[in-house]
């Protein structure tokens, strides 16, 4: 039942979105990993185990985690040392796409169309299966000699109808919390590739660009990462590109 339920809306978002009916395009692939956003909070006690099963994928080079946390669950007496503003409005807006009334966390996104408990590892294989069989659009670093991404190509997609939104996430790999206060008082959380920003780089309409990015010489690259996403403003993520080296 639960696969059934994803396939459809799968499917009926990416009709809004502008693609036909599943059918491949020329230059599209499904070498670009699966987006896995998590919506987590450290104020709630039912996320470590969904915080624990993103860093179990985190370790698959065909699954790109991302941790978002909010903010929401603050007045139970604990504040989020990494929650964004951002995250809430993002979450919100996922849930505008499939007509649902309210976000929760542990709230898993996978590709920006399927929606599950972040915590329930059956549902989230099972929409994850489902993610693969879509196709996506290759997106194209360009980098200087040492390796230092400095803009992105984006290819021309004939059957498209729509507009899809460029965005820049920058992201810590790791971070240990100790919680003092709240639910999860006296534990110690390792949380993954947690994002601290989102930076609307451009539009797309289907046709070839090149997006410029933002001047990343000084960023850190070890402890951090970041990632491009081609997004549908329908919600389905069309195509990413990891920046740096995992």
């Amino acid at each position: 039942m639960i696969l059934l339920r994803l396939r459809t809306l799968a499917a009926a978002l990416l009709i809004l979105a502008g693609f036909s009916g599943g059918v491949a395009h020329a230059g599209d692939k499904r070498e670009a990993p699966i987006v896995v956003e998590l919506f987590t909070s450290q104020g709630c006690s039912s996320c470590p185990p969904a915080d624990a099963l993103l860093h179990e994928w985190s370790r698959d080079p065909g699954v790109l985690v991302l941790s978002l946390h909010v903010d929401y669950w603050d007045y139970l007496g604990w504040k989020d040392t990494l929650s964004r503003p951002g995250h809430v409005k993002r979450q919100q807006a996922y849930a505008r796409s499939t007509g649902s009334r309210q976000i929760y966390t542990p709230q898993a996104v996978i590709d920006g169309q399927y929606q599950v408990v972040g915590s329930n590892r059956a549902a989230l294989k099972e929409a994850m299966q489902a993610a693969r069989k879509d196709m996506r659009l290759a997106l194209d670093v360009q980098r200087k000699p040492d390796g230092l991404p400095v803009a992105v190509k984006l290819p021309a997609s004939a059957n498209w109808i729509g507009e899809a939104v460029v965005w820049l996430c920058l992201f810590d790999r790791k971070r240990d919390v100790i919680i003092e206060r709240g639910e999860n008082t006296g534990r110690s959380i390792t949380y993954v590739n947690v994002a601290r920003s989102w930076q609307k780089l451009g539009l797309w309409d289907g046709g070839p660009a090149e997006i410029a990015l933002p001047d990343l010489a000084d960023y850190d690259w070890h402890g951090s990462n970041g990632a491009i996403l081609l997004q549908s403003t329908r919600g389905p993520i069309l195509g990413v590109a990891e920046l740096g080296h995992r």
